[in-house]
Protein backbone atom coordinates (compact mmCIF):
# COMPACT_ATOMS: atom_id res chain seq x y z
CA UNK A 1 0.00 0.00 0.00
CA UNK A 2 1.09 3.00 -0.85
CA UNK A 3 1.86 6.05 1.27
CA UNK A 4 1.25 9.71 0.51
CA UNK A 5 2.69 12.30 2.33
CA UNK A 6 2.91 15.98 2.08
CA UNK A 7 6.27 17.97 2.64
CA UNK A 8 5.98 21.39 4.20
CA UNK A 9 10.05 22.23 3.51
CA UNK A 10 9.03 24.84 0.92
CA UNK A 11 6.32 27.25 0.81
CA UNK A 12 3.42 26.67 -2.01
CA UNK A 13 2.72 28.86 -4.96
CA UNK A 14 -1.17 27.74 -6.00
CA UNK A 15 -1.47 24.17 -6.38
CA UNK A 16 1.89 23.04 -7.99
CA UNK A 17 3.89 20.61 -6.34
CA UNK A 18 6.84 18.32 -6.86
CA UNK A 19 5.92 15.23 -6.65
CA UNK A 20 8.74 12.84 -5.13
CA UNK A 21 8.21 8.76 -5.78
CA UNK A 22 10.51 6.93 -3.26
CA UNK A 23 11.31 3.14 -1.97
CA UNK A 24 9.41 2.89 1.17
CA UNK A 25 11.98 2.14 3.13
CA UNK A 26 13.05 6.41 2.86
CA UNK A 27 9.54 7.17 4.65
CA UNK A 28 11.12 8.42 7.60
CA UNK A 29 13.77 9.97 6.97
CA UNK A 30 13.19 11.39 3.17
CA UNK A 31 11.01 14.30 4.43
CA UNK A 32 13.63 15.13 6.65
CA UNK A 33 16.19 15.74 3.94
CA UNK A 34 13.54 18.00 2.90
CA UNK A 35 13.07 19.91 5.42
CA UNK A 36 16.45 21.42 5.24
CA UNK A 37 15.95 22.44 1.71
CA UNK A 38 15.23 26.20 1.45
CA UNK A 39 14.49 26.18 -2.49
CA UNK A 40 11.25 27.79 -1.10
CA UNK A 41 9.90 26.79 -4.98
CA UNK A 42 7.09 24.33 -4.14
CA UNK A 43 5.49 21.95 -1.71
CA UNK A 44 6.39 18.93 -2.20
CA UNK A 45 3.79 15.42 -2.43
CA UNK A 46 5.85 12.31 -1.53
CA UNK A 47 4.49 8.82 -2.45
CA UNK A 48 6.30 5.99 -0.54
CA UNK A 49 5.75 2.45 -2.00
CA UNK A 50 7.61 -0.31 -3.22
CA UNK A 51 10.37 0.50 -5.97
CA UNK A 52 8.94 -1.51 -8.61
CA UNK A 53 4.73 -0.51 -7.46
CA UNK A 54 6.62 3.39 -8.03
CA UNK A 55 8.00 2.65 -11.33
CA UNK A 56 4.83 0.92 -12.64
CA UNK A 57 3.10 4.33 -11.66
CA UNK A 58 5.68 6.06 -13.33
CA UNK A 59 5.27 4.41 -16.80
CA UNK A 60 1.81 4.54 -16.60
CA UNK A 61 2.22 8.42 -16.55
CA UNK A 62 1.29 9.11 -12.45
CA UNK A 63 2.46 12.52 -11.79
CA UNK A 64 5.88 12.53 -10.59
CA UNK A 65 9.30 14.44 -10.96
CA UNK A 66 11.66 13.02 -9.06
CA UNK A 67 12.37 9.16 -8.19
CA UNK A 68 14.33 7.43 -5.44
CA UNK A 69 14.60 3.97 -6.27
CA UNK A 70 15.73 0.93 -3.58
CA UNK A 71 18.30 -0.78 -6.37
CA UNK A 72 19.28 0.12 -9.62
CA UNK A 73 17.33 -2.83 -11.70
CA UNK A 74 14.29 -0.40 -11.54
CA UNK A 75 16.05 2.55 -12.47
CA UNK A 76 17.84 0.71 -14.98
CA UNK A 77 14.37 0.18 -16.73
CA UNK A 78 13.07 3.89 -16.96
CA UNK A 79 15.92 4.85 -18.26
CA UNK A 80 16.11 2.57 -20.89
CA UNK A 81 12.85 3.36 -21.76
CA UNK A 82 13.41 7.71 -21.88
CA UNK A 83 11.92 8.39 -18.37
CA UNK A 84 15.07 9.12 -16.78
CA UNK A 85 16.39 13.08 -17.41
CA UNK A 86 20.09 12.92 -18.55
CA UNK A 87 22.62 13.58 -16.44
CA UNK A 88 20.72 13.50 -12.90
CA UNK A 89 20.57 10.26 -11.62
CA UNK A 90 23.15 9.26 -9.27
CA UNK A 91 23.70 6.32 -6.86
CA UNK A 92 23.29 7.94 -3.22
CA UNK A 93 22.63 5.29 -0.47
CA UNK A 94 23.48 1.80 0.69
CA UNK A 95 21.70 -0.42 3.49
CA UNK A 96 22.00 -3.58 4.85
CA UNK A 97 19.88 -6.66 5.58
CA UNK A 98 18.76 -7.88 9.09
CA UNK A 99 16.08 -10.68 10.38
CA UNK A 100 13.59 -9.02 12.85
CA UNK A 101 11.31 -10.61 15.36
CA UNK A 102 9.04 -9.54 18.09
CA UNK A 103 10.49 -7.99 20.68
CA UNK A 104 8.89 -10.81 23.16
CA UNK A 105 9.57 -13.80 21.09
CA UNK A 106 10.29 -16.90 23.40
CA UNK A 107 13.28 -18.34 21.13
CA UNK A 108 15.19 -15.53 18.91
CA UNK A 109 17.47 -16.58 15.85
CA UNK A 110 21.58 -17.08 16.95
CA UNK A 111 22.16 -18.31 13.40
CA UNK A 112 20.42 -18.42 9.68
CA UNK A 113 19.56 -22.14 9.99
CA UNK A 114 17.36 -20.83 12.84
CA UNK A 115 15.15 -19.47 9.93
CA UNK A 116 14.01 -23.20 9.33
CA UNK A 117 12.24 -23.22 12.84
CA UNK A 118 10.13 -20.49 12.38
CA UNK A 119 6.06 -20.82 11.26
CA UNK A 120 6.50 -17.46 9.42
CA UNK A 121 8.41 -15.49 7.44
CA UNK A 122 7.77 -12.11 5.93
CA UNK A 123 9.33 -10.81 2.85
CA UNK A 124 8.57 -7.87 0.68
CA UNK A 125 7.13 -8.86 -2.93
CA UNK A 126 9.54 -11.35 -5.43
CA UNK A 127 9.68 -7.91 -7.57
CA UNK A 128 10.56 -5.13 -4.97
CA UNK A 129 14.23 -4.92 -4.23
CA UNK A 130 14.09 -5.44 -0.19
CA UNK A 131 12.66 -9.02 -1.57
CA UNK A 132 14.77 -9.98 -4.59
CA UNK A 133 17.67 -8.75 -2.00
CA UNK A 134 16.02 -11.45 0.80
CA UNK A 135 15.19 -14.07 -1.51
CA UNK A 136 18.73 -13.85 -3.01
CA UNK A 137 20.41 -14.23 0.30
CA UNK A 138 17.77 -17.11 1.47
CA UNK A 139 19.64 -18.86 -1.92
CA UNK A 140 22.66 -18.43 -1.07
CA UNK A 141 22.91 -19.20 2.07
CA UNK A 142 21.27 -22.83 0.97
CA UNK A 143 17.82 -22.35 2.83
CA UNK A 144 14.82 -23.64 1.53
CA UNK A 145 11.99 -21.47 3.25
CA UNK A 146 9.92 -21.32 0.04
CA UNK A 147 7.12 -22.82 2.20
CA UNK A 148 7.30 -20.25 5.32
CA UNK A 149 7.43 -16.57 3.24
CA UNK A 150 4.35 -14.36 3.58
CA UNK A 151 4.49 -11.69 0.78
CA UNK A 152 3.89 -8.36 1.39
CA UNK A 153 3.85 -5.03 -0.86
CA UNK A 154 6.54 -3.60 0.52
CA UNK A 155 9.46 -3.65 3.35
CA UNK A 156 7.39 -1.77 5.79
CA UNK A 157 4.43 -3.84 5.42
CA UNK A 158 6.51 -6.77 6.61
CA UNK A 159 8.23 -5.05 8.93
CA UNK A 160 4.46 -3.75 10.28
CA UNK A 161 4.02 -7.73 10.78
CA UNK A 162 6.25 -8.43 12.51
CA UNK A 163 5.72 -5.70 15.43
CA UNK A 164 2.05 -6.73 15.81
CA UNK A 165 3.08 -10.10 15.95
CA UNK A 166 1.42 -11.21 12.74
CA UNK A 167 4.56 -12.62 11.69
CA UNK A 168 7.13 -14.86 13.16
CA UNK A 169 10.17 -12.95 11.59
CA UNK A 170 10.75 -10.76 8.59
CA UNK A 171 14.01 -9.91 6.31
CA UNK A 172 14.16 -6.03 6.20
CA UNK A 173 16.39 -3.38 5.73
CA UNK A 174 18.71 -2.01 8.74
CA UNK A 175 17.56 1.14 8.58
CA UNK A 176 13.46 0.02 8.74
CA UNK A 177 14.11 -1.97 11.87
CA UNK A 178 15.66 0.65 13.51
CA UNK A 179 12.70 3.19 13.44
CA UNK A 180 10.32 -0.16 14.86
CA UNK A 181 10.53 -0.65 18.57
CA UNK A 182 8.11 -3.22 18.68
CA UNK A 183 10.81 -5.20 16.73
CA UNK A 184 14.56 -6.41 17.77
CA UNK A 185 17.31 -7.67 15.37
CA UNK A 186 18.59 -11.10 15.84
CA UNK A 187 20.83 -11.11 12.85
CA UNK A 188 22.76 -9.49 9.94
CA UNK A 189 22.73 -11.07 6.84
CA UNK A 190 26.31 -11.44 4.81
CA UNK A 191 26.82 -8.79 2.73
CA UNK A 192 28.28 -11.39 0.16
CA UNK A 193 24.95 -13.40 0.03
CA UNK A 194 22.73 -10.88 -1.78
CA UNK A 195 23.89 -8.17 -4.55
CA UNK A 196 25.00 -4.69 -3.43
CA UNK A 197 21.85 -2.66 -1.72
CA UNK A 198 21.84 0.78 -3.83
CA UNK A 199 19.71 3.14 -3.33
CA UNK A 200 19.61 5.89 -7.41
CA UNK A 201 17.95 8.74 -7.75
CA UNK A 202 17.18 10.72 -10.55
CA UNK A 203 14.73 14.03 -12.11
CA UNK A 204 12.30 12.28 -14.42
CA UNK A 205 12.22 14.04 -18.03
CA UNK A 206 8.36 13.96 -18.03
CA UNK A 207 7.67 15.44 -14.90
CA UNK A 208 5.99 19.04 -14.60
CA UNK A 209 8.66 20.62 -12.76
CA UNK A 210 12.29 19.46 -14.09
CA UNK A 211 14.11 22.61 -12.81
CA UNK A 212 12.99 22.21 -9.45
CA UNK A 213 13.38 18.31 -9.42
CA UNK A 214 17.37 18.94 -10.29
CA UNK A 215 17.63 21.42 -7.24
CA UNK A 216 16.07 18.37 -5.17
CA UNK A 217 17.93 15.63 -6.50
CA UNK A 218 21.19 17.90 -5.91
CA UNK A 219 19.92 18.99 -2.40
CA UNK A 220 19.41 15.16 -1.29
CA UNK A 221 23.45 14.83 -2.62
CA UNK A 222 24.39 17.41 -0.52
CA UNK A 223 26.89 16.83 2.42
CA UNK A 224 23.89 18.05 5.16
CA UNK A 225 21.24 15.79 3.34
CA UNK A 226 24.01 12.62 3.60
CA UNK A 227 24.98 13.57 7.50
CA UNK A 228 20.59 12.96 8.01
CA UNK A 229 21.10 9.65 6.14
CA UNK A 230 24.39 8.25 7.63
CA UNK A 231 22.16 9.19 11.10
CA UNK A 232 19.26 7.38 9.77
CA UNK A 233 21.38 4.57 9.41
CA UNK A 234 22.15 4.72 5.57
CA UNK A 235 25.62 4.19 4.36
CA UNK A 236 27.31 5.18 1.43
CA UNK A 237 26.59 3.70 -1.81
CA UNK A 238 28.88 0.10 -1.67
Amino acid sequence: MAVVVLGTACSGKGDAKLHVLAAASLTDVLPKVAETWSDGAMPIEYVFDGTSRLAAQIESGAPADVFFAADREWMDRLDGEGFVLADTRHDLLGNRLVVVVPNDAANPLTDVRGLRSIGRLALAGASVPAGRYARAAIASLGLDLEAKIVEGDNVRTVLAWVAKGEADAAIVYATDAKIEPEVKVVLELPTASHPPIVYPIAALANGAHTDAAKRFVEHVRSDAAQAIFLEAGFAPPP
